[in-house]
């Protein structure tokens, strides 16, 4: 048995790909071809070779000094001629006058196969699904199937989906496929069964970490065997695949050398101390040791938590001195999350009394007091975005040749309201519960304190770790919290999401745009709530309207799409600077089975809400002067002149909620009924004869929904998204926004119309519930959130509704 690792990089290879050691003017590795050698023998590898790129001199070297079992690799950057796509090759078993050969060819791919076929060449195709310029398609791939027959299926630089899926592709091909591939690219497939391919492994290590633990092996004692057995496509691979964090480590440990082979002290500094203590076995001399105890002592009587803990990880890494490199892995990173986060909670609080105080000129000043923090994260989000790449492609792949049947693509919702009294967090809860009832991969992402984890939170929510909280000045009874950033990648990254949705522009949200941009994957806004006019409505201060305005546009422009809850706030929008062309109708479901008529119960209207009886007008929703409240008491009072034993049931808690208490305590007729369990909402609606709804802010309008469900006539304003629920002149009535006598007007003729003619005020009953039964059900969201649906899914008709399909009462 052989075992060779076929990629692996030293100090004689070209410039770095990486943006954060191309930003500090590192090399791609500075790794000597000595050290690779003896790393490489004592994890067990049979035979060693050097793919740096586009040189040969690190091989050189090693097959000079160990003749016996080396051989010459080098990684060669090629391209297609048609539209300069760089490929990688790993080349093995040359001499120099092949490599002066391959450096003239290697501009064009097609020459480059020709003459490696031709000269019996061993090769291999690495990492083909990595987009090493970002001109990487499923074209190119179909290509390299057609001119090689060899690729690389485990690369240690790369994760364990990259590698399977793309191993998986390469498996599944048929003769039938590379016919068709051969038609439609016009090229000559290499050998006689390309269907058939060989795979190699290699750790793709650049910084002397990883070497010899991913690698190909096969039945063989020598060289020239394992050579021909590599050419017949008769090896495997085996060993490590990489994750994000080990990726991060690797950029570490090559800044760490940088920084040794710089002239300018760089080898005192802190960092370095760090660096030591990782990757070497190396001691804290006296003098470190004695300092850095002193700065633990110092930091710590200073309060300054943070670098406290970043001379306590120096101090206390000379314990794990024995351990390996991967053994410190875990215990660092978890360091690092803490010290990280520090940091950053150290930036939030400064930034907040700042604002408080409204002196922003040290705004610098905590930025500075940042870096270490943002210094020690920086390389996990360039690899998390690096491990990501290509991912489309993949899908595409697996789709297009492996035809896996898959049961719906993994979601993960982001939330920073899942608890609050709102539509959104109910709407999501119920989401929850029904796609975890129904087995989809839908996941609610949210922050919150254990205290405010319950039972009645669906089981599929991944609960983030928080580091500050704070409240939003025009929600003072909202709290708003910032995730550990670390430490959600970490989870977020576990899942592997193909898509990310976002409900809220807060903290939680803007960590869900983050993870889609850093895992390359589609993003999509839900626009859920306007807060502009919502804070035009509470606040009245033109300033943070205009920031509010403009902190939501920018939030939502960055997405891939942006759903929105009806044509009518799309077109809103539209007029207010949002891209029409990302924008699509969030068609949202409603628990049909919960929210359903039940019959109405007198002695209940007396006894636990104090309604004494006669016609009940029924508000529900956050109590809020932003949900025009005020105009409603006002419909209400001038009703009241004309209209004996009618009551204003107002349900639901809020800011608004104890003024509007204390103002109309003397009103026997207003019933501030408070908050009520979710549960037991139908039957409060089953008291109500019609329920009103006079909000202009709102983008939709659950509760104008869950009355229709109810089967109650309702009457919303001629502005925001609940007009467009209703069926005019059906299942309810839209009304002029803020005109009284329009609504009184239509109130009358209602209740009117239910004394007098009970058959034809049953009809809006009945076409009520019909509306939501066709339109609003959770089936039709998640059809068209899998199958990525259109705007008319729903068909919410203004003109038909099929009763006779509806389960009445």
């Amino acid at each position: 048995m052989a075992l060779v690792d076929l990629h692996s990089h030293s100090l004689y290879s070209e410039h770095p790909s990486d943006w954060f050691l191309q930003r500090l003017g590192a090399r791609e590795s500075y790794t000597d071809p000595e050290e690779i050698y003896l790393q490489a023998k004592k994890n067990g590898m049979s035979y060693v070779t050097l793919t740096d790129h586009n040189s040969i001199m690190g091989a050189l070297i090693l097959k000079s000094k160990y003749p016996q079992d080396t051989f010459i690799g080098v990684e060669t950057t090629t391209y297609f001629p048609e539209d300069g796509c760089k490929i990688h090759i790993l080349i093995f078993d040359i001499d120099e006058e092949e490599f002066k050969k391959i450096q003239r060819l290697r501009e064009n791919i097609y020459k480059l196969r020709n003459f490696l076929k031709e000269n019996d060449i061993a090769y291999s195709v690495a990492h083909a699904t990595y987009s090493i310029n970002q001109k990487l398609t499923i074209n190119h791939l179909e290509k390299l199937i057609l001119l090689f027959d060899v690729f690389e299926g485990i690369n240690g630089g790369r994760n364990q989906t990259h590698n399977s899926m793309w191993c998986s592709v390469l498996r599944n091909l048929t003769p039938q496929i590379i016919s068709d591939l051969q038609k439609k690219h016009n090229i000559e497939p290499i050998s006689s069964d390309p269907w058939i391919k060989g795979f190699t492994g290699g750790s793709d290590d650049h910084a002397g970490i990883f070497v010899g633990k991913t690698y190909t092996y096969a039945e063989t004692d020598s060289i020239e065997s394992f050579i021909e057995l590599l050419k017949k496509k008769k090896t495997l691979p085996s060993g490590r695949h990489n994750d994000y964090q080990s990726l991060a480590f690797s950029i570490y440990k090559i800044a760490y050398d940088f920084s040794k082979h710089q002239k300018r002290g760089a080898s005192n500094s802190f960092f370095n101390q760090l660096s030591e203590m990782l990757f070497t076995n190396q001691s804290l001399t006296i003098f470190d040791n004695f300092n850095i105890k002193r700065m633990r002592k110092k930091s710590m009587s200073e309060g300054e938590k943070a670098k406290h803990l970043l001379y306590d990880l120096v101090y206390n890494l000379k314990t794990e001195k024995k351990k390996s490199i991967e053994d410190k892995l875990g215990f660092i990173f978890d360091r690092i999350e803490i010290i990280s986060d520090e940091f950053f909670l150290k930036m939030f609080e400064l930034f907040e009394q700042n604002l408080k105080s409204g002196d922003l000129f040290n705004f610098f000043k905590i930025i500075t007091s940042s870096l270490p923090g943002i210094f020690l994260s920086l390389p996990f989000f360039t690899t998390i975005k690096h491990m990501a790449q290509g991912k489309e492609l993949l899908d595409e792949l697996n789709a297009r040749f492996v035809k896996s049947s898959r049961t719906g693509k993994k979601v993960l919702w982001f939330t920073d309201t899942i608890n609050d009294l709102n539509g959104v967090s109910e709407t999501l809860k119920h989401l929850g519960w029904f796609s975890f009832d129904n087995k989809h991969n839908i996941y609610l992402v949210t922050c919150l304190p254990d205290s405010e984890l319950n039972e009645k939170l669906p089981p599929n929510i991944i609960n983030l770790k928080y580091l500050y909280e704070f409240q939003i000045p025009i929600y003072k009874s909202y709290k708003l919290r910032v995730p550990s950033v670390l430490n959600s990648l970490s989870k977020i990254s576990r899942f592997c999401p193909d898509e990310i949705y976002i409900s809220t522009p807060g903290p939680v949200g803007l960590l869900g745009l983050l993870a889609s941009y850093l895992l390359s994957i589609k993003s999509t806004g839900i626009y859920h709530t306007d807060f502009t006019l919502q804070c035009d409505k509470i606040e009245q201060n033109e300033s943070l309207i205009n920031l509010t305005e403009s902190y939501t546009r920018w939030f939502y422009s960055a997405m891939s799409n942006i759903k929105v809850p009806t044509k009518e706030y799309i077109s809103i929008l539209v007029e207010r600077g949002f891209n029409k062309a990302k924008m699509t109708v969030f068609n949202r479901g409603i628990d049909i089975r919960l929210f359903a008529p039940i019959e109405r119960n007198s002695d209940i209207l007396k006894t636990k809400y104090g309604i004494e009886g006669g016609v009940n007008l029924l508000f529900t929703g956050r109590v809020s002067k932003d949900k025009n409240i005020d105009f409603l008491i006002e419909v209400y009072k001038k009703l009241a002149q004309s209209v004996d034993h009618v009551n204003l049931v107002i349900t639901g808690d809020g800011p608004y909620l104890r003024e509007l208490k204390k103002k109309y305590s003397s009103e026997r007729k207003i019933i501030f009924t408070g908050s009520i369990v979710r549960d037991q909402l139908p039957e409060i609606y089953s008291l109500a004869d019609i329920f009103l709804f006079p909000s202009n802010t709102d983008t939709f309008g659950m509760s104008v929904l869950e009355a229709q469900a109810c089967g109650i006539p309702v009457i919303v304003s001629d502005k925001g998204g609940p007009q467009e629920i209703v069926i005019k002149g059906k299942s309810g009535f839209i009304m002029p926004s803020d005109n009284l006598d329009e609504w009184v007007g239509k109130i009358l003729e209602i209740i009117k119309l239910r004394q007098n003619e009970p058959m034809q005020y049953n009809s809006y009953k009945i076409a009520s519930r019909a509306n939501v039964f066709q339109n609003y059900c959770w089936e039709k969201f998640l059809d068209d959130l899998y199958n990525d649906g259109d705007d008319e899914l729903r068909k919410s008709s203004q003109e038909k509704i099929d009763i006779k399909a509806v389960p009445h009462w």
